[in-house]
């Protein structure tokens, strides 16, 4: 049986940041629609958030895709300094369907950072209590990103299931030609013997 894990990591963004646009810094956004995608494909789910240059991300999903994940996320050179903060077993997904939740900056965190005398975001003196409490904000939290990023990755999907189709399509032609020829052979077959036996 396969076993369900969840991962919470922090890590600092090497990219300079841009203005944001609905809320979504344009590189997050990015990163954000391809998760989306990827993260779907493996059967993964999550919440990312990003505030004063640092990710916060929780992942959850079946173990060895986690881990494959991890190791990937290692390599990205769009951030720096991940640090696994949180990493257990679990019994069933949190996120549900969300293959990646977007969480902007609004007033319930500004507010939060605020009732616990953080003037920016900084996960990296988060105690074990405020990363739960900070996770749980960010599971009940509205997604800034779902009248933007769905539709890009919807657009992949729609694009993969056009192909997917198409190659059906493709494959049912070529296959109907195969029968077609077949049935040519058989009757050239039949006519050539009925008129070598008339001989």
């Amino acid at each position: 049986m396969k076993k369900l894990l969840q991962v919470i990591y922090i890590s600092r963004s090497t990219f300079e940041s841009q203005e944001t646009i609905n809320k979504i810094e344009p590189n997050v956004a990015r990163i954000l629609a391809k998760s989306r995608i990827n993260n779907r494909l493996n059967g993964l789910v999550g919440v990312l958030y990003f505030g004063d240059g640092v990710f916060f991300q929780c992942l959850e999903g079946d173990e060895d895709a986690v881990n494959t994940l991890l190791k990937k996320l290692e390599a990205d050179s769009r951030h720096k300094d991940l640090k696994i903060i949180s990493k257990k077993y679990i019994d069933k997904l949190s996120f549900g369907d969300w293959a990646m939740k977007f969480a902007p900056l609004d007033e319930q965190i500004k507010q939060f950072l605020k009732e616990h005398h953080f003037q920016t975001f900084d996960p990296y003196l988060f105690s074990g209590e405020i990363t739960n409490k900070f996770l749980n904000l960010l599971f009940n939290a509205h997604d800034g990103s779902e009248l933007q990023l769905p539709s890009t990755s919807n657009k992949a999907i729609n694009h993969e299931q056009d192909l997917i189709n198409t190659l059906n399509s493709v494959r049912i032609k070529i296959n109907l030609s195969l029968i077609l020829s077949a049935v040519a052979l058989v009757i050239s077959l039949v006519t050539f013997l009925s008129s070598h036996n008339q001989i």
